[in-house]
């Protein structure tokens, strides 16, 4: 599972499989297998009331999953802030844990005042605070786990605790579900919150395509109120809300708003995403193959941009067949064939609106 994760965050999607088909052969196990055996294992840990197989798996897993993706990470152990090492911050911590401890003898023990340690405690909560990487919390860990044996085994004790005692999932309460209706929706689009408006212009689209269907009036609303959203979120977007965007592209196709406000948009967030995906292209190339956790992001990021790019290309390549098909048909001679002009223009045109209509289909 470790080295699926690993490769997934090297390679990305889909181009990861066959790099880990040939890590799977060389353990004498092809897909299928593999197959059987995921199966299989998670029906026997399943299976274990105990829950003791979970916590043990969880344990292997995360142990092979820090080395997949901090092993290359520089140590900070000696690193100092505050006046005080990671590595003796992590020691403190672990050893003050502690039951029964004198903290000011275990300090004098240790050669630390009572203001190096206050000192101390802060730059390090502060540097973890900023560590969006977990560099930092991530070997703090691991020191804390070093000096503090029996954290560990209390730590896997009270994982098996929950999966033992986790309730069957035929006797889990399903929550109710809220109705997300017309009038909530309308007051979201005028939420203060960016990701909220588009989020609610994204639902709204799909109102008037299923429920507002037939109310022209309350469609004509939720069209003037969700479509300058959804152009909105193509032109503010970040790396975020990325999917948003690709979401709000797509409804404006299933709402047939297809003029030049909306080609702008999607132009121009085309253009951006392509230079966003080469500037993140390029971020990622040099540690592709480094076990570090900025390439499980970067690559993230990637297949969200890559994905996005590849949606508006599409668009925009139908919107232009579409709109040529469409010239073609209001002009030129008479159709091949012994056709009359408006036989041939007819036929053009039906021609371009069943284009129109393929195209539309691909999107709902």
């Amino acid at each position: 599972m470790s080295k699926h994760n690993e490769l997934r965050a090297q390679h990305g999607e889909p181009a990861f499989k066959p790099y880990f088909l040939r890590y799977l052969a060389t353990k004498g196990v092809d897909e299928h297998a593999w197959g059987q055996a995921w199966n299989s294992w998670h029906a026997r840990m399943d299976a274990d009331k105990s829950g003791q197989l979970w916590a043990r798996f969880n344990t292997a897993q995360n142990a092979l999953t820090m080395q997949a993706h901090f092993g290359d990470v520089a140590d900070m152990s000696q690193e100092v802030r505050g006046g005080l090492t990671l590595d003796m911050y992590a020691r403190l911590s672990a050893e003050a844990a502690q039951p029964g401890v004198d903290f000011e003898a275990l300090l004098a023990r240790h050669g630390v005042s009572m203001t190096v340690w206050n000192s101390g405690r802060e730059a390090w909560t502060l540097a973890m605070s900023q560590d969006t990487m977990h560099r930092i919390t991530t070997q703090y860990g691991q020191l804390y786990a070093k000096y503090n044996p029996a954290h560990v085994a209390a730590m896997q004790a009270q994982a098996a605790q929950l999966i033992a005692n986790r309730p069957e999932s035929s006797a889990q309460e399903e929550e109710p579900e809220v109705e997300y209706t017309f009038e909530v929706a309308l007051a979201e689009l005028q939420s203060p919150v960016p990701r909220t408006r588009w989020h609610a212009a994204h639902l709204m689209a799909q109102k008037i395509q299923t429920e507002l269907e037939g109310d022209r009036a309350r469609q004509k609303q939720a069209l003037a109120a969700c479509v300058p959203q959804l152009l909105d979120c193509l032109d503010r977007h970040d790396k975020e809300t990325v999917s948003s965007a690709e979401a709000a592209a797509r409804d404006l196709v299933e709402l047939g708003q297809t003029g030049d406000e909306a080609k702008g948009a999607v132009t121009r967030c085309l253009l951006r995403g392509r230079e966003h995906l080469a500037t993140v292209q390029a971020a990622f190339a040099p540690i592709q193959n480094k076990n570090v956790p900025e390439r499980i992001y970067l690559q993230s990021e990637i297949q969200d941009y890559t994905s996005l790019v590849e949606t508006l290309e599409e668009i925009l390549a139908d919107w232009n067949d579409a709109g040529a098909d469409a010239e073609d048909a209001a002009s030129g001679p008479a159709a091949p064939g012994g056709r009359t002009d408006d036989e041939g223009i007819a036929s053009k045109v039906e021609g371009a609106r069943s284009w129109w209509d393929r195209i539309l289909s691909l999107f709902r």
